[in-house]
């Protein structure tokens, strides 16, 4: 598991999870934004926005667990 994330961090993380199935991008603020694809939890998205990665999906069930 990556390194800690912060509070605003993981509450975007589940949000864009629970986005996943339908694929629509969220736009996050740019500090959330960096530390999520530093961890490669989510990925830049073409038209803006950000989607979760698989890496991220793996993250959220672990912490769900």
């Amino acid at each position: 598991m990556p390194e800690k994330l912060s509070a605003k961090a993981k509450t975007a993380l589940l949000e864009l999870n629970e986005r996943a199935a339908s694929a629509q991008p969220l736009m996050l603020e740019w500090d959330i934004q960096t530390e999520l694809e530093r961890s490669e939890l989510v990925s830049a998205a073409p038209h803006g926005g950000c989607l979760i990665t698989k890496k991220g999906q793996t993250y959220v069930r672990q912490m769900n667990s």
